[in-house]
């Protein structure tokens, strides 16, 4: 719940909200269930909190713990929680190493829920969630841009930058590559003959 080591404040009041269950329910479940619940509540569970350390003057670069890397690469590249292989690797202080976290990445992009990578940042960077407000009932482009193309369009963009990140290429692909994902739809749309 906590993505890292928790603290033993935390714990106490963990800990703290079972005795209240107990005492009140009268069972080890109900001391359970409200321990659960403010769990559940906890801003640490809702949300990712960063906070700088202590020790550091504002605005001054620090290196994030290696808890604190394994969130950010597994919300980043899966939009989900660190998993087991990544937690571990936090855990000894050997996520951080340059080569560990090279093959992390790698295996992280090579898993499928780096999916949600390409539709979470390509749909935001490239504004794709925005495709269906382009054009407007009325517009003159509105008979020839049907649900289909938007979709179609939306793929397209989300097979080719998937395919940038999946083999490592250049970033400067994205605008020069000479090769992009169509179907029979888009084919027409961009008048490309013989798919």
């Amino acid at each position: 719940a906590y993505r890292g080591p928790v603290a033993e404040a935390d714990l106490a009041v963990l800990l703290e909200f079972y005795e209240m269950g107990r005492a009140d329910g009268g069972s080890f479940d109900a001391g359970i269930e409200l321990a659960l619940r403010r769990l559940l509540v906890s801003p640490e569970f809702l949300v990712r909190i960063e906070a700088d350390p202590a020790t550091v003057d504002p605005a001054t670069p620090y290196r994030v713990s290696d808890f604190e890397l394994a969130s950010r690469l597994s919300f980043f590249l899966w939009s989900s929680i660190p998993d087991d292989e990544l937690l571990t690797l936090a855990e000894r202080g050997e996520l951080s190493a340059p080569a560990t976290l090279e093959r992390q990445v790698r295996r992280m992009v090579a898993d499928p829920r780096s999916g949600s990578l390409t539709s979470n940042f390509a749909g935001q960077w490239l504004q794709l969630r925005n495709l269906a407000t382009v054009v407007r009932p009325g517009d003159p482009y509105s008979l020839a841009f049907d649900e289909t193309l938007r979709q179609a369009m939306i793929q397209e963009t989300e097979l080719f930058f998937d395919s940038v990140v999946r083999n490592d290429r250049s970033v400067f692909d994205l605008l020069t590559a000479d090769y992009t994902f169509l179907n029979e739809r888009l084919a027409g749309h961009y008048n490309v003959p013989n798919v």
